[in-house]
């Protein structure tokens, strides 16, 4: 199946209420005041209590608690509200999803946008913009599973005979979930440097041409996959010495302690959203 026709099924997926489109146009908006955004969160009660239990979590939690919309749209800044209201508009359009276990899906997803963050912190990549890239990085593997769902166990099956993701949706579909999922974000008027992350977030070298932004996404989904399979400081030394992207990005053994420090943390941010 041609990568269009997958993309001409997008009016499968569930509908984003208006508010949150508004919300959406709003974060979009270069000039936009967070006292208008604010307002507009108000107008969303799920909405609301998710932006003030994330402000008030340990990932953003600045030690004295926020009670109102408007101190938590100044704590969490524009780039985390932007990607709390798409993580907002998915959760609730996507209640359920039947060839996956979503509850583990968006518990993934969150670590590997906190461990993106992590990673840019040690690094000249943006720490908002690398939350937000890891927060997105699978969007195209949301619409796999929800318009193609027929076509999904014929994937894992695959993986599970020995191909990578990558190979096995290519192979049964045409095309993989990094290209669908850039699709979508620039159809929700993400910047040029998100959409092309996460189009390249599987090969962040192509023709001499890198994106640091799909380095470090790949770079926390390897960490998310295999570090706690690491048993010692030394291994973690050594296994991330071996990473391309640590090299792309400049890393060195002192993202070990940042790492360790927000590992599994990605559960409870989920819990706080969905």
């Amino acid at each position: 199946m041609e990568q269009n026709e997958i993309l001409s099924h997008a009016h499968e997926l569930p509908k984003i209420p208006k508010v949150i489109r508004e919300m959406m146009e709003l974060v979009n908006d270069p000039e936009v005041e967070l006292q208008e955004l604010a307002r507009t969160i108000s107008m969303e009660q799920v909405v609301s209590a998710r932006v003030i239990r994330l402000a008030n979590s340990a990932h953003f939690s600045r030690g004295k608690s926020v009670s109102s919309v408007d101190q938590a749209v100044v704590r969490l800044g524009l780039e985390p509200l932007k990607t709390l209201i798409i993580a907002s508009s998915l959760v609730s359009a996507f209640p359920y999803v039947e060839v996956i276990d979503l509850e583990m899906f968006w518990q993934e997803t969150f670590e590997v946008a906190i461990l993106s963050k992590a990673i840019a912190q040690s690094c000249s990549v943006n720490p908002n913009s690398a939350f937000t890239a890891g927060m997105l990085h699978n969007i195209g593997d949301l619409m796999i599973y929800t318009v193609m769902a027929e076509q999904v166990p014929t994937i894992f099956e695959k993986i599970e005979a020995g191909s990578n993701k990558v190979t096995a949706q290519r192979s049964t579909i045409g095309t993989d979930s990094a290209i669908l999922g850039a699709k979508l974000a620039e159809s929700w008027s993400f910047s040029e440097g998100l959409v092309f992350a996460i189009s390249e977030q599987y090969e962040p070298k192509i023709d001499n041409i890198y994106s640091p932004l799909a380095a470090t996404v790949r770079l926390a989904n390897a960490i998310n996959r295999d570090w706690d399979n690491l048993p010692t400081l030394d291994a973690k030394s050594v296994w991330l010495s071996e990473q391309i992207e640590a090299d792309i990005l400049f890393i060195n053994d002192s993202i070990i302690e940042n790492i360790d420090g927000v590992k599994g943390s990605g559960i409870e941010m989920a819990r706080l959203v969905m």
